[in-house]
């Protein structure tokens, strides 16, 4: 139950303050005594934002370097603080149109909110999905589709659910929110229905690409040995719906096209490059957004499209504390990328120091921190690192 005695007391109203929020904002304050600002280029031209333990989101204040970034966060202790993917002239501006907007990294955020089937997923493998999706996002779409190098991304961990990606190369800083909307839609797959995709293929003079080459080398692959694969044919089967309608499909593909000095269909359709788009049927089509859905759910990269556009957007501070998990925002070098465990990687070594007596208020079974732990609802002692972790996410009360 509350102590009556303490209250937060701001303009607006009167919060109870819990006793547990009061001992973890002592944690968080031991956290950030020594704590420096880091990763974060013309800190002065950057809006900050925070969250206070009690209270609610407080915008619009800007330092004049890192060293007064370390300051104002010791003095604030934050739950959560945030600064602009924007540059501007006068950051503390609180009308933005008086902000002087000078341009905006590009930011991707990746987290369980749009992954399916998370509510059903312990944290560990919300997790590992999120990474899945991240990995590809960096690897697939934005270095090998888009173009963009390793010195041009600036990866975090954001010491909740997910990640964080930023480009911050020269080109993308002036993009409009629209120009934003079209790469996130690219990346998400978006408008890659089977129309659209026959239109774009038979429009294209250029060697296929990205989304393209990929439906086309699928396509290709089916085709290939469609005539003697059993397996293909069985999925054939179901796609077209009947024996009958399969067969007679197969003996079609054996039918001479004006492609080529008349090579068969089945010799177009299983050619790299856009000649098949121009000859397909109904038939080709089926198996054609058979192989665009299968493309899209294994290069599946679940952004979170309003982050991208957003041109005036905050984002968690690097090295900072993610009030709802006490888990340190962490950058990542892309080499080791692969080896990244959030639940080791982004814990705070201050943590590490200490043992907390909690009340759990359920079970709760987690790996966290090199170990694996299975807790019964109950008072009882626990390492630093996982008593923050529980109370932070209100799994737990802090005694």
């Amino acid at each position: 139950m509350v102590n009556p005695i303490n209250i937060f007391c701001d303009s607006r109203r009167l919060l109870p303050v819990d006793d547990s929020d009061l001992k973890l904002k002592a944690l968080f304050q031991g956290y950030y005594r020594n704590w420096s600002g880091r990763d974060v280029d013309l800190i002065w031209e950057r809006e900050i934002g925070f969250i206070p333990f009690f209270g609610t989101m407080i915008r619009h204040r800007a330092v004049r370097n890192l060293k007064d970034l370390g300051f104002f966060v010791r003095k604030n202790t934050p739950r959560h603080i945030y600064y602009s993917t924007a540059y501007y002239n006068s950051p503390e501006e609180k009308v933005m149109k008086e902000k002087g907007w000078k341009g905006a990294e590009l930011i991707f955020d990746l987290d369980a909110d749009h992954l399916a089937g998370a509510e059903k997923m312990t944290y560990t493998e919300i997790l590992a999905e999120v990474k899945n999706h991240t990995q590809r996002l960096i690897f697939k779409f934005l270095m090998d589709d888009l173009g963009f190098q390793e010195k041009d991304l600036k990866i975090f961990f954001s010491g909740g659910r997910g990640y964080h990606v930023h480009v911050v190369e020269d080109s993308v800083y002036q993009m409009s929110s629209d120009s934003r909307r079209e790469v996130a839609n690219y990346i998400r797959g978006e408008g890659f229905s089977t129309y659209d995709v026959r239109r774009s293929m038979q429009e294209t003079s250029q060697k296929l690409s990205g989304w393209k080459k990929t439906i086309d080398d699928q396509i290709c692959s089916f085709y290939s040995d469609l005539q003697e694969n059993e397996e293909k044919q069985e999925l054939l089967h179901g796609l077209l719906g009947n024996i009958r309608t399969m067969q007679n499909y197969l003996t079609d593909l054996n039918r001479a096209t004006d492609v080529g000095g008349n090579l068969k269909r089945i010799e177009v359709l299983s050619m790299p490059g856009f000649n098949k788009y121009r000859i397909m049927d109904k038939n080709d089509e089926k198996v054609l957004n058979y192989m665009i859905v299968k493309v899209k759910n294994e290069n599946l990269c679940e952004i979170d499209e309003p982050v991208t556009t957003d041109i005036h957007r905050l984002i968690r501070m690097p090295h900072s504390l993610h009030g709802k998990s006490g888990l340190a925002v962490v950058p990542i070098k892309l080499d080791q990328f692969g080896k990244f465990d959030p639940l080791r990687d982004a814990v705070a070594d201050s943590f590490r120091e200490l043992e907390l007596k909690i009340n759990l208020l359920r079970n709760y079974k987690i790996d966290f921190d090199g170990e694996s732990y299975t807790l019964m609802a109950g008072e009882q002692t626990v390492p630093g690192p996982i008593g923050v972790f529980l109370a932070a996410g209100k799994f737990a009360k802090l005694l």
